[in-house]
């Protein structure tokens, strides 16, 4: 027994090492997205004093957890991308939790996401995708600990159990307080646990209740600087969130077929979603448990829902990865003799962790890798190399110049209506750079890759082999190239730059 106790602690401690590898090696090395750099520019608002919450980029959390990681390590992708990691890695540990319900299976649960190609990718990305996973699985663990014992709705009583639903109100708390999506999960996660309102005691629900609007409020009101927030009915932060989020919903702002998500679960986590799919017929023919049940809903009711929803990105499929990862886990018993949970498990492993080498180690910038976002090319890394003296005029738009203007030192906005030539560097979009040719005779030119995408937008089964093998694009590919133009002196800055070095 003490062996056995010893083996299964290393195993978990493995799987935790292994998730950490996967979330920190070359973390700072491959360039911003245009989110991150998107993110830095509020986060450098908020140190400053001059933030607001706007639900178009998210709840306060992300950038309050964030600033104290820039304030101590700087202006680099590390800085931005450590906490997220660390949460990656705290999500992966936080499965065995559910070793209370599932048993030894919470270390195939727990292997699934710490090597999960997209789950992995959303650890390594300054995103709040990573927080929301780890705050669900907390909330839902506590969820499961307070309803494992029948209560009094009329009851009061304050004891262990009350504990438990607290727990899992702050967590919720801090959901809300990341992302806007936390009212779609507690409307989901609310209708399958209204049944069972009569299973708790009205008490500790209040008490959850003012736990949960303590933390929400506590940010919302940047830590209780600004009650308007929530004093005015329209700038309530629920409020807001859902008008803006519809609109968006409305315009099809990044529409996509309703597959969308389901083609990201079929190319990078093909055997898993075939063992999840094995425990949700168990569970219609009635083999089911309280764990089991909650989680296949889950799954179910999140693929349903964004698959319903106009926003089709590629972060968004994690929401519906975690609770698959957890029925799949379920329907793999190795105690069972036979060979076909054992294939069935190394075959999973194989396929999840080919995936995420691919794509967080080999290419982390790979325009082929559908669960990659419009990602930024290193060549736009050139621009941290330039001289701290050079002054850098960029001819673009507001919504094309990140995460470029992340790694400028000194830079301006050129107008077309009144070209101007005194600068060393000009950076300007294709539109742009036709204008500016016949401005710029005698400056030396090159091309610079800013972002490329390949949008699988369309099944195309026969080229799923060819991206397998060899990660090769699905579709045309397509590029936001911007030209680099260096004034005749611009030599001789960068060689007095390199004699000051």
């Amino acid at each position: 027994m003490k062996n056995r106790n010893i083996f299964k602690l290393g195993l978990a401690v493995g799987i935790i090492l292994l998730a950490a590898v996967l979330r920190l090696y070359k973390l700072g090395d491959f360039p911003l997205f245009f989110d991150e750099s998107v993110h830095y520019v509020i986060v450098e608002q908020l140190i400053k004093g001059n933030y607001a919450y706007d639900p178009a980029y998210h709840a306060p959390l992300l950038y309050y957890s964030l600033a104290p990681f820039v304030s101590v390590l700087g202006k680099n992708e590390f800085a931005l991308r450590l906490l997220p990691a660390i949460l990656g890695v705290l999500f992966v540990a936080s499965i065995f939790l559910y070793k209370r319900y599932i048993g030894d299976k919470a270390y195939i649960a727990a292997l699934f996401v710490a090597i999960s190609p997209i789950i992995v990718n959303y650890s390594r990305f300054c995103r709040t995708d990573i927080y929301v996973l780890l705050f669900t699985s907390l909330a839902l663990y506590f969820i499961l600990r307070y309803f494992e014992k029948e209560k009094s709705f009329t009851e009061f009583k304050i004891d262990r159990d009350t504990g438990f639903a607290v727990a899992a109100a702050v967590f919720l708390g801090l959901f809300a307080s990341i992302k806007e999506t936390f009212y779609v999960f507690i409307a989901l996660l609310g209708l399958y646990l209204i049944f069972d309102i009569k299973k708790m005691r009205l008490s500790d629900l209040l008490i959850a209740c003012l736990s949960f609007f303590g933390v929400y409020v506590m940010f919302y009101t940047y830590f209780f600087s600004d009650f308007s927030v929530i004093t005015d009915f329209s700038n309530f932060p629920a409020v807001r969130a859902f008008e803006y989020w519809k609109g968006q919903h409305e315009i099809a702002r990044i529409a996509g077929p309703w597959y969308y998500h389901l083609e990201l679960l079929l190319l990078y986590d093909f055997p898993a979603l075939c063992l999840a799919g094995y425990t949700l017929y168990r569970v219609f023919r009635g083999d089911k448990d309280t764990f089991t049940a909650l989680f296949a809903y889950l799954f179910l009711a999140n693929l349903v829902f964004f698959s319903y929803m106009q926003e089709k990105v590629p972060w968004l499929v994690v929401h519906i990865e975690f609770p698959m990862f957890m029925i799949a886990a379920k329907a793999i018993d190795l105690k069972r003799e036979g060979w076909k949970d054992k294939v069935a498990l190394l075959v999973t492993v194989a396929f999840l962790l080919y995936g995420s080498a691919a794509i967080n180690v080999v290419n982390p910038v790979n325009y082929a890798e559908p669960a990659l976002y419009l990602p930024t090319q290193y060549d736009v890394k050139k621009a941290e190399k330039f001289p701290d003296e050079a002054m850098v005029c960029l001819y673009t738009t507001v919504a094309e110049y990140h995460p470029l203007v992340f790694y400028l030192k000194a830079w301006c906005m050129g107008d077309l209506n009144n070209p101007t030539t005194n600068a060393d560097v000009i950076i300007a979009n294709q539109t742009a750079s036709q204008k500016l040719e016949s401005y710029l005779t005698g400056w030396d030119r090159e091309k610079m890759v800013v972002r490329c995408w390949s949008f699988w937008t369309q099944p195309k089964i026969e080229k799923i082999p060819e991206f397998l093998a060899f990660r090769k694009p699905f579709a045309d590919v397509g590029c936001m190239n911007f030209t680099v133009y260096y004034s005749p002196d611009f030599e001789e800055l960068v060689e007095d730059d390199s004699k000051i070095t």
